[in-house]
Order: structure tokens, then C-alpha cells, then sequence
């Protein structure tokens, strides 16, 4: 049986069937396999909490086509570089970052021996780059589960307020600036664009100007914080607080009731802020957005890049029910992921998608997904090198040392650490 949590009955049914239609409608490689018998077993799947019901009415859907097979859903906090500890779990999502030093553990089920003998499980589905995340030594140890993508948000009571017409797909950092600097109310403390501070947002800016701030963002060696390309970009995304004054300071943030760019946004202060696909109407937010809002691709500049999340499906060593856990995940692949955007372009173009997420997040995925960063799970081991870059951008925001003095500084201090 399915652990689950309690919920409306009615509720339960309606989505259930979504689920069993949706699987019907795709006709992917996780669905559809009912023919296989397999030996009796009692899986478990570790996901984050708040998933556990999306992933309880699919193992509801999965158990139909194997009767043999139970699935308990177990819910746990959430970590981007650390994911769900495997070690209570025959079956578990993660994050792409948690991949190395899950696999030095000696953890993870090596996969490349399913796959081979699995002809269903249709490898040239998904997005290009997706399966690398997960394969290393000539091996795959996950299966991209879905990816969660940056995107630009935009308060369209707010647009509609200032006569302001609403982001293009194909807009570009002009086009931002000048919308920007048309919701920009000085004498009702309202912004065009509030930064989210942490190094995430900046160095998407970056990439979009064609910088970059490791020599080769899905294969690190060694830190660039100097480049030339870096610098310019990260000297137009500060102009944005000072000389355009479209967006407001650490400081000024501070003074909104809350203190907060989550206040500003839901006070109706801010046009446009940046945030994951997945927080869409404030789902991973303090409180839900009450505004009307619409969501746009970045805005690109010498080229479109947009920051990415992977989540993977992964089976531990130890498990007792290799193959029912193999078919497990495989069926998962083939389903729409919850609120995070699909990893197999199939399902990104399918009608479920568009039905399941709207039509315009559905647009906007599918876009983005064409100009995804992929980062490499060798990200995690540069922590400490993002930490420095994150207290050089500080100092400057904080008036402490120019662009150019910051990234000079940040550079020789991760060279001299040996990033």
C-alpha cells in the first residue's frame, strides 16, 4: 500500500485520474509496461516534502500496472547541494550537486546495465546535456527527474498601472531597462526590478553578456572572476541600482516593512524580480502572491542563458529491489514532474504540459529550456569559490571596492586556494 497523507477524497480522485489520463496521453517509455511481472516488493521513495503528494497519486498509477510492487512515499527536507540521504531510501530524488560525493560514498546503483537491457527507455528524449549530469566514468548513476529553471517574473497589475506593454519572448536587456525605468515611481517607493542578491542572480546576468566566471561553467578547472566580459556585465547589473535607479539598494530593501525583496514583491513595490519556475503564485514563498503576475523568458544581451536546477532519480546500492526500482524511476521519466519543468522534450511539448503547468509557463519553459545552463555537479566543489565571489559582489554593493578592485581580489584569493 501507498503511505500517504490525508487529503479531500474527492480531490484524491480527480487528481488520480489526471495522472492515469496524463499517462495514457504520453505514451512514454515510463508508461505502458504493464506486461512485465515483477517479484513482489515493498519500495521506498525518498522526495522532498513538498512533493509527497504529487509523487503518492503516481506510485497509486504505478502499483495498477504492478500489483506485485508497493511504494511508500517518504517526505524530507530539501537541501539544493546536499539533496536526500539515500541511506533510508531504496529510491530517492536528489540534486545534481549531490552526485559526487554520493557516488565517493559508494551509494548509488550504477544504472548502465538497465538501460542497456531496457530498449522502452528512450535516452534521445531528453534535452540535450541531461543525461551527462548524471553520467560519470563512463556510467550513469541517476535519471534527470526535471529541471527547474530562472525566470523573470513581472507584476501585471503594476504594467497595467504604468502603460507598460508586457516582456516579448525575445526581449533583451534594452527592452528591460526601459521597462524598468517606466514602473520606476520615486514618489511611491516603486521599482522597476528588484535584484535577488545572493551570486545566483548576478552571474546569470554574466553569462548572458557573454562573461563567464569558471572556464568552463560544465566542466570547472579554475575560477575566472577577472574576465573582462564578467566585469562589464557585473558593472551594468550595479548601474541598475545607481545610475538607472530602477532598482532599489541593500539598503533600501531594508527600509520596505519586512525588509525583504519577498515584502517589496507582495507590498506591490517591484515590476520584475527573478525567481524558480517552481515559485510561481509564491509556492516556495513566506506568504502567496495576491497580484496578478506573468512570467517571461531572461532577457538576453550577446547571447540567452538561463540558470538551471536538475533533480535526478536515484537507486541505492543496498537495495533488495534493484529492478523494481529501476522500473520504478523508469515509469517516473515518463511523467510530468510536478512543479518543476520536464527534462524529455516530449513531455515539454506535449498538450498534458501545457494543461498541466498553463500556457504560458509552458511557453516560457520551453524557451528556456533551448538557452539552459547546465551546471555540473562539480559545482559542489567549488563551493567555497562561489562564497568568495558572493563577498566580493558584497563589498560593492556595500561601497566597499569597485567591480573591477572586487573581482581582481576575488580572482587571486581562489588562485591562491588553488580554484
Amino acid at each position: 500500500m501507498v503511505t500517504r497523507a490525508s487529503y479531500p477524497k474527492l480531490r484524491h480522485a480527480a487528481l488520480l485520474a489526471l495522472a492515469s489520463c496524463l499517462c495514457s496521453a504520453l505514451i512514454l517509455s515510463g508508461c505502458g509496461t504493464a506486461e512485465l511481472t515483477l517479484e513482489p516488493a515493498a519500495i521506498k521513495f525518498a522526495c522532498p516534502i513538498g512533493e509527497v503528494e504529487h509523487y503518492q497519486l503516481l506510485a497509486e498509477a504505478f502499483q495498477e500496472a504492478h500489483p506485485s510492487v508497493t511504494v511508500e512515499i517518504l517526505g524530507h527536507d530539501w537541501d539544493v547541494l546536499g539533496g536526500i540521504n539515500p541511506h533510508e531510501a531504496d529510491v530517492f530524488v536528489s540534486s545534481q550537486f549531490a552526485l559526487t560525493y554520493m557516488q565517493d560514498e559508494g551509494t548509488l546503483l550504477n544504472l548502465s546495465p538497465f538501460m542497456e537491457q531496457d530498449s522502452a527507455f528512450d535516452q534521445q528524449d531528453f534535452y540535450p546535456g541531461m543525461m551527462d549530469l548524471y553520467t560519470s566514468g563512463g556510467k550513469v548513476w541517476g535519471i534527470p527527474a526535471g529541471v527547474d529553471l530562472v525566470v523573470m517574473y513581472y507584476n501585471q497589475d503594476l504594467f497595467d498601472q504604468y502603460g507598460v506593454t508586457y516582456p516579448e519572448r525575445y526581449w533583451t536587456w534594452e527592452d528591460f531597462l526601459v521597462k524598468a525605468d517606466a514602473i520606476t515611481d520615486e514618489d511611491t517607493d516603486t521599482f522597476g526590478y528588484v535584484p535577488n542578491y545572493d551570486y545566483f542572480d548576478p552571474i546569470m546576468f554574466v553569462y548572458q553578456h557573454g562573461g563567464r566566471i569558471f572556464d568552463d561553467i560544465q566542466n570547472p578547472t579554475t575560477t575566472t572572476f577577472d574576465d573582462p566580459l564578467t566585469i562589464e556585465a557585473l558593472e551594468w547589473y550595479l548601474e541598475l541600482m545607481t545610475t538607472y535607479h530602477v532598482a532599489p539598494t541593500p539598503d533600501e530593501v531594508q527600509q520596505w516593512r519586512g525588509g525583504s525583496i519577498y515584502a517589496g514583491v507582495v507590498q506591490n513595490r517591484v515590476g520584475m524580480w527573478t525567481g524558480l519556475l517552481s515559485d510561481r503564485g509564491g509556492r516556495n514563498w513566506p506568504v502567496k502572491w495576491q497580484m496578478r503576475w506573468g512570467m517571461a523568458t531572461m532577457p538576453q544581451d550577446q547571447q540567452a542563458a538561463t540558470l538551471t536546477l536538475v533533480n535526478g532519480y536515484f537507486i541505492a546500492t543496498d537495495t533488495p529491489y534493484p529492478q523494481a526500482c529501476w522500473e520504478w524511476i523508469k515509469f517516473l521519466s515518463g511523467q510530468l514532474p510536478g512543479s518543476l519543468a520536464p527534462v524529455r522534450r516530449s513531455i515539454a511539448e506535449s498538450s498534458a504540459f501545457e494543461q498541466h503547468a498553463g500556457s504560458e509557463v509552458a511557453e516560457v519553459a520551453r524557451a528556456s529550456l533551448e538557452n539552459a545552463l547546465l551546471l555540473s555537479p562539480r559545482l559542489a566543489e567549488f563551493e567555497d569559490a562561489l562564497g568568495i565571489f558572493g563577498a566580493a559582489f558584497e563589498q560593492v554593493l556595500s561601497g566597499q571596492a569597485t567591480i573591477d578592485e572586487a573581482m581582481q581580489a576575488a580572482q587571486e584569493q581562489a588562485r591562491a586556494q588553488g580554484m
